[in-house]
Order: structure tokens, then sequence, then C-alpha cells
């Protein structure tokens, strides 16, 4: 049963955090998961869709490196004297490819290995039939023949992992950058038919982990306050008991 707040990504936002540009949000992720302001959940199907796309994330990686080196240099002959000579001698690193992979290689190493800290379960088969029936019937999130399988077996299996979580103002916030893959585009709700069958759960959609890691930390306030309110309730209702009511 999941106590803190729980965060779960998708693959895609994994292999999002890989970047440059999203490395603070990692370090956010990891500090929050360590000082235990959430717990984050990981099941097989990301960690297999990972696997799949490492090689792919890897060469990616040391493309947008490739780019940002040729910036770079390009930025330095706009420089002159010791500046342009300790620009240069940073970028001294960058400048063939097999260094280029090295580093892309022992980022996509680092994200990997706290994926792999963090909540890790498995899918179950009867999850899985589950959600074969809504493809075989052509239920959303499967109406226009779109191969969402895995997207949705995701969602399911999270939202079940935590359905009888502590109470929080959110049981679960997922982060998606495909939310049009679970979402019904009229009402923006899940397709009710994902979640069919499990507890009434609240859950936060997200595109922005940003916003996930900023949501999080608030939720635990909310907890305090409800373990405060049944505390509360819990003394009056044994007042209540000795004055015989």
């Amino acid at each position: 049963m999941p106590v803190l707040p729980t965060i779960a990504l998708d693959t895609n936002i994994w292999i999002y955090l890989t970047k440059e540009v999203f490395f603070e949000l990692f370090v956010k992720l990891k500090q929050g998961k360590e000082d235990e302001e959430f717990t984050v959940l990981v099941n097989d199907v990301v960690i297999k869709e990972w696997q799949r796309n490492k090689a792919k994330t890897i060469s990616s990686l040391a493309d947008s490196i490739k780019i940002e080196y040729k910036a770079a240099k390009s930025l330095a002959n706009h420089l002159s004297g010791e500046a342009k000579t300790k620009l240069l001698e940073s970028l001294a690193e960058y400048k063939d490819e097999a260094s280029r992979i090295r580093k892309a290689t022992d980022r996509v190493n680092s994200v990997e290995e706290f994926m792999l800290s963090c909540k890790v379960f498995d899918t179950t088969e009867k999850q899985k039939l589950y959600v074969a029936n809504l493809a075989i019937e052509k239920q959303p999130p499967f109406q226009n023949n779109k191969n969402n399988f895995n997207d949705a077996l995701n969602y399911r299996s999270f939202c079940e992992f935590t359905e009888d979580s502590f109470p929080h103002q959110y049981d679960l916030i997922y982060v998606s950058n495909n939310p049009d893959d679970f979402i019904d585009k009229q009402t923006k709700e899940v397709h009710a038919s994902i979640t069919d069958g499990l507890s009434s759960m609240s859950i936060k959609n997200v595109t922005d982990l940003g916003e996930a890691l900023q949501l999080a930390p608030e939720l635990i306030d909310d907890f305090d306050d409800w373990i405060d309110a049944q505390l509360e309730d819990e003394a009056m209702y044994q007042l209540d008991i000795m004055r015989g009511k």
C-alpha cells in the first residue's frame, strides 16, 4: 500500500530525462524520491520499452551533444584571450565521436540506474487480458484502430497498484506527453473503460514533470491534515461513547 504521494512516468518522459535540457528536473526527481517526498512507480512494460529504445536514445543524445559542441565552438570564435582558451579547453572532451557516445551512454545509464531503484512491479496477466479484451471489442482507447495497448496497460496497472493507497489529494500523479492515448478528447477525462472495476480514485494527469514535482510535496500537507481530522473524529467518537451517546 503506497503511503507517500505516488508519481508514475510513461516511457517517453524517462527518455526525455536523459536530455541536458531536462537534467535539472531529473535531479529534482531523484532528490524528491530520496527525501521521501513521494514514491516513483515503474512497471515491467516501461522497463522493456526503455530497453528497446536504449540504443536509439544514446545515439540521439550523442547527436545532440555534437550539435551543442559545434554551437559552443562557434561561440568561442566571438571570444578572445583567456575566455576563449578556457571555453575551448572545456569543449575538448566532446571533440571526437567516441567521447560523445561515452558521455551519452553515461547519462542514459544514470537515468536507468535511478529508474531501477524506484518501486518496480510487474503487470499481471489479468491486466493484460483486460486490456486485450478492450482492444478486441474496439472500446476506447482502441476505437480508432490505434495501437494504444501498452499505454492503456500502463495506466491501468499504475492505477490498480495505487488504488488502496493512503488518502491524498491525488492517489496517483501520472506524467505522460501522450495524453490523447488514454484520455477522451471530449470529456478531457481518462476513458472510463480503462479503469472500469477499480476503486474510485483521484488521479492527476499532467504532461509536465515539473508540475508533478511541484504538486507532490503539497500532497503530504494534505495527508497530514487528513490524519489530524481522523484523530479528531476518533477522539470525538470515544468521547460520545463515554457520554453514553
